[in-house]
């Protein structure tokens, strides 16, 4: 297992201007969304980058939750999870950062601890509002989405249910909307790959959808 690095504070040097109005509270984490492929006991280390762009002092709680898709429209359910947080280990799990400072956050991801098949689970970073600093006890709460398969995949299959297209488009592209259902096994999640082709021209161009979870 590779060793853990200590988190990097950077400081951001930026100009404040005298006069300026107190900012809100508030956190940037980049990338959004982290996915990984690992071998049967493999070790990949990631990072999360936590920006804090207000003139205030916060402390940043971090922690680990699984998530699953529970309506057609997307949404996501999130909840702890003793394999995930034993397969995602982060580095540190609480950091200070003072105005205009950033966290890199580096975690490990063992196939070991994880189920096999894909995994789904976000790093959160979340401001403590128990402790505020210059009289701040706002709760902010952001997050970077981890897609992860592990050793091997489940089987994934996928069906177009509705597709709306316009008769008359007046335009040099045609614009169109479809609806797509995760047939294979239950409690699986992927990106389906959708290849949209046009007629007499003959174009053809391969669209991935976002993340979609069984039913």
């Amino acid at each position: 297992m590779k060793p853990l690095f200590t988190s990097i504070i950077i400081s951001l040097v930026i100009a404040m201007m005298p006069g300026l109005p107190v900012e809100a509270l508030g956190l940037k984490v980049a990338p959004l969304e982290y996915r990984s492929t690992l071998k049967d006991g493999e070790v990949q280390q990631g990072f999360v980058d936590v920006s804090n762009p207000s003139a205030q002092s916060i402390t940043v709680k971090a922690s680990v939750q699984a998530f699953k898709q529970i309506d057609d429209q997307g949404g996501l359910q999130f909840y702890d999870d003793q394999q995930v947080s034993a397969g995602v280990k982060l580095d540190v799990t609480s950091a200070d950062l003072g105005p205009r400072e950033a966290l890199r956050l580096y975690f490990d991801i063992d196939s070991k601890a994880l189920p096999e098949g894909e995994v789904f689970a976000a790093i959160f970073l979340t401001t403590d509002p128990k402790q505020p600093r210059n009289g701040v006890g706002q709760l902010v709460r952001v997050g970077t989405l981890l897609s992860i398969i592990n050793k091997t995949p489940s089987e994934h299959s996928a069906e177009i249910t509705k597709v709306t297209l316009p008769f008359v488009q007046l335009s040099n592209t045609v614009k169109g909307t479809y609806s797509i259902k995760n047939t294979g096994t239950e409690g699986t999640g992927f990106y389906p790959k959708v290849n949209v082709s046009s007629r007499p021209w003959g174009s053809n161009q391969q669209l991935e959808a976002s993340l979609l979870f069984w039913g």
